[in-house]
């Protein structure tokens, strides 16, 4: 009736509720998947996709990960697009010259910087930090309840004194903030022959990269690390700047985060 062989029906018979070899592979992709996304979950399909290669090898499609997640019902965290503002002037004694040249040969030779704001348990607290746009790696931050001139001035202290031995001067580019306008921030970087880049006022695209970056950073210590609940958030800060160095993949690194990604390219 149905033009199947006598022999064929019986083999289907037999192995009636048993998994085919794709079926196998299906439920062991979603098993890894969940095990991910329990940890971090807010990872999306391709970060996701990047760890299962970094961790396993595995060399999966992007769209294979994301049915695994949509059949698993679970997905990453989604950030909300903002529109730009508009282009203003530059700065009367620092030219923006980083110009939007987001890409660096070696590491040190280009750092961003900016502070965002972090409210908990009722107060306000700020969050300076410098990334290499190298690797996007965290060279160095401040976190503290006080908007001054210091919260910028130690790491930037703590990074040129690293860097001075290697005698290759540094482009250091920021917004036109009171703080990075300031003659102790400025006269520090002089002293150390560090080049000063500034946006444009008005004009976040100029510092894209990390802009960027804050929204990802806060993003994860809200869906990952639910600061909210904890009571030390320089220990949740600690752990959300290692994830990001250590533990997060970057499609542009070959899929590795940024310290593995540098220690490998120096080995």
């Amino acid at each position: 009736m149905y033009e199947v062989s006598r022999s064929g029906y019986y083999k289907w018979l037999n192995r009636k509720g048993t998994l085919n070899r794709y079926e196998k592979q299906q439920q062991e992709l979603d098993y890894y998947v969940a095990d991910i996304h329990s940890h971090y979950p807010s990872q999306g399909y391709r970060s996701v996709n990047d760890t299962l290669f970094n961790l396993y090898g595995w060399v999966l499609s992007d769209a294979t990960v994301l049915k695994s997640m949509q059949r698993l019902g679970i997905k990453g965290f989604v950030r909300k697009q903002k529109h730009p503002d508009s282009q203003g002037g530059e700065h009367d004694r620092f030219p923006n010259i980083l110009n939007r040249c987001f890409s660096a040969e070696k590491p040190m030779q280009k750092i961003v910087t900016d502070v965002t704001y972090i409210s908990h348990k009722g107060k306000w607290y700020y969050f300076a930090c410098y990334l290499d746009l190298f690797n996007n790696e965290i060279i160095d931050w401040e976190l503290g309840d006080t908007f001054d001139n210091f919260l910028v001035m130690k790491p930037a202290k703590r990074i040129l004194e690293k860097a001075k031995s290697t005698g290759t001067p540094i482009l250091l580019h920021s917004d036109q903030g009171v703080q990075y306008s300031s003659a102790g921030y400025c006269n520090l970087l002089k002293s150390y022959n560090t080049i000063q880049s500034m946006s444009r006022a008005g004009t976040p695209r100029d510092n894209a990269v990390i802009e960027s970056f804050f929204g990802r950073f806060k993003d994860v210590m809200r869906s990952h690390f639910q600061y909210w609940k904890c009571d030390d958030l320089q220990k949740v800060v600690e752990d959300t700047v290692y994830y990001f160095n250590y533990i997060r993949p970057v499609r542009k690194l070959k899929r590795k985060p940024p310290v593995q990604y540098r220690l490998e390219l120096a080995a």
